[in-house]
């Protein structure tokens, strides 16, 4: 009879031991894809603010766009301490055309951060206008390229940028390739036509020139 006890006991405990395990294991699942779907959600949310941000921001400086667009992406600190508004050479140039690229170079986020950094490339290669009169020079001056590191914050649902730091200024030089100074030189030999030479039967007589009689 104790041992039919003892046996009755063993399959509830299995049972509810299976409950259990199943219920954690479900758990578990759930919470890793809710936090698997926030981090896509944050990673989506900072790539649009991030670049759309910074394209208005080149936008600004270059006198394409008001700050006032900037107030969708930036914090008022951040725009007020940007120091490219600071001393912005661009102001006496009326610009026409520019080639702006922004690289997102990292991007990292964890669904229980408020806070990430992403950190861009941004580059225009060209840009095309004309200067004022009080211009410091005739050509529009080139766009120096830099490394970025953006920082974002989470408030209310909604992240914004609150700060652009220079990481690193970049060199847009080409590298040309170097000429290869193991190839032996070609020299150029000029091209001589011999003079016809004489057959040995052949006799050249001289000609000569008739003189008039007084």
């Amino acid at each position: 009879m104790a041992a039919s006890k003892g046996n009755s006991y063993v399959i509830p405990r299995r049972a509810v031991w299976f409950v259990l395990r199943t219920l954690i294991m479900i758990i578990v699942v759930i919470t890793l894809t809710f936090f698997a779907f926030l981090t896509a959600m944050y990673s989506s949310n900072i790539y649009i603010i991030v670049t759309e941000g910074m394209t208005i921001r080149a936008g600004c400086i270059l006198g394409q766009n008001e700050q006032v667009e900037m107030q969708q992406y930036f914090t008022q600190n951040c725009i007020k301490e940007d120091e490219a508004f600071t001393d912005n050479v661009y102001n006496y140039y009326k610009i026409a055309k520019y080639d702006y690229r922004l690289n997102v170079n990292k991007l990292s986020v964890l669904p229980w951060n408020t806070i990430a950094t992403v950190t861009v490339t941004e580059r225009i290669p060209t840009i095309q206008g004309t200067a004022y009169e009080d211009a410091p020079t005739a050509s529009v001056p080139s766009w120096q390229s830099v490394r970025y590191k953006v920082v974002c914050m989470r408030e209310n649902n909604r992240w914004m940028i609150t700060k652009v730091e220079v990481d690193e200024k970049v060199s847009d030089n080409v590298v040309r390739a170097t000429p290869n100074m193991d190839i032996p030189a070609i020299t150029l030999t000029p091209t001589i036509t011999p003079s016809p030479v004489p057959k040995s039967d052949e006799v050249f007589e001289p000609t000569a020139t008739p003189t008039k009689n007084p």
